[in-house]
């Protein structure tokens, strides 16, 4: 069996419009969940200037953030309500290093979460529409009391998840305490991917566990665009080497293919290994952990890759599940034959300028029924008043 990934040829006609600018297995739908002030705006701010989507970096304390558009939000320095973006990504060639979908430019839809236990609700709102998360993590803190709450809430609907130990610049960040933390308090078997380079104010940068390879970010570059790739610092190497080993056990005690290579002593490629990886993280049974700083701009490019690497498409998890809004019988959205539509309401919005808005996640269907359906709703809805 190739150590590729596998094409859903089933699938690859029907839910694709011809006009559709991104097919859905070039899509993710993500979202970033945390702790209060653990970075979750802060990282969709980097996101969101790394892929060319804004000009100018905001901070949360300035109150000058693209998602955190509402003036409570702004003058507290805190997400109250959840914020949904989009930018495109193309993974970046570099020597030595092996991306599963390299070049091939990819759509990400973003939702930034609130942190603050009151405004829980709008986190699980989210995760009902989301294929994949972003659970992000203190580096000095590491799973905190809405760290647990979002991780249930992550499981409650399946959310395959990628954790990153953000902060990692911060006095007394500790990776290896946060990775413990995660296996203790949350019971997840979440093992490295991307190692941090350092900590406190000698981070520089990340290692690749996978690629062996070292990410240095430029000193002089303050917005954190530029880096180098190099070769593992030798003080470094033993560490990188104990973490490789302890991944290709990991992902050999899930994976056939992995656990194949192992008993018949074959080399376990970046390709083979990444491969496996993708494939349990979809089925949530495992978690890569990345180690990073998003306020000082170091590791954000490579947990965009690591997003496209290991988080689902639409197409690589099962059909959500819907209702016939006439029979109200059960039906999967997207192997539904009869041009019936579903879709998931998560989110209500009052916008000064533009009105009330309703976000809403499409499965399936075509504009005409979505309007067709919400006519229908609205007529129904006012013969009631009526009465």
């Amino acid at each position: 069996m190739p150590a590729t990934l596998e094409k859903k040829k089933s699938t690859s006609a029907g839910p694709n419009s011809p006009n559709r600018k991104f097919p859905l297995e070039r899509t993710r739908n993500i979202g970033i969940a945390a702790h209060i002030d653990a970075g979750k705006t802060t990282i969709t701010e980097r996101v969101l200037f790394y892929t060319g989507m804004i000009h100018k970096m905001g901070e949360v304390h300035e109150g000058t953030t693209v998602t955190d558009w509402m003036e409570q939000e702004r003058e507290r320095g805190i997400t109250i309500t959840s914020a949904a973006t989009t930018c495109s990504w193309a993974q970046r060639k570099e020597e030595g290093v092996y991306k599963i979908f390299e070049g091939i430019k990819q759509r990400i839809n973003i939702i930034d979460t609130p942190g603050h236990v009151d405004f829980t609700a709008e986190v699980e709102r989210s995760l009902r529409v989301l294929d994949g998360a972003i659970a992000v993590f203190d580096g000095v803190a590491g799973v905190q009391p809405q760290s647990e709450t979002v991780w249930r809430q992550a499981t409650k609907y399946n959310v395959p998840c990628l954790a990153f130990i953000n902060k990692m610049d911060r006095v007394g960040a500790n990776f290896e305490m946060s990775v413990d933390s995660i296996h203790k308090k949350l019971g997840a078997n979440a093992w490295p991917v991307l190692l941090p380079l350092g900590r406190e104010d000698q981070l520089k940068g990340q290692l690749d566990v996978i690629n062996k390879k070292a990410i240095i970010y430029s000193d002089s570059d303050q917005l954190g665009s530029t880096y180098e790739v190099t070769d593992i610092p030798k003080e470094h190497v033993a560490a990188v080497d104990k973490a490789y080993k302890e991944l290709v056990e990991q992902i050999s005690n899930l994976d056939d293919e992995i656990a194949e290579a192992v008993l018949e002593e074959k080399p376990i490629t970046p390709e083979l290994l990444k491969a496996a990886i993708r494939r349990q993280t979809i089925a949530n049974k495992f978690v890569p952990v990345i180690g990073g700083s998003a306020l000082k701009n170091i590791g954000v490019q490579y947990l965009v890759d690591a997003v496209v690497d290991y988080l689902p498409s639409p197409l690589d998890i099962p059909p959500a599940k819907g209702m016939d809004p006439d029979t109200h019988e059960p039906m999967e959205a997207l192997t539904d034959d009869n041009g019936n539509f579903c879709s998931l309401a998560f989110k209500l919005w009052s916008d000064p300028f533009v009105g009330k808005l309703v976000f809403f996640r499409v499965y399936s269907g075509t504009p005409r029924l979505f309007r067709h359906a919400f006519e229908r709703r609205h007529r129904l809805q006012s013969a009631h008043e009526q009465t």
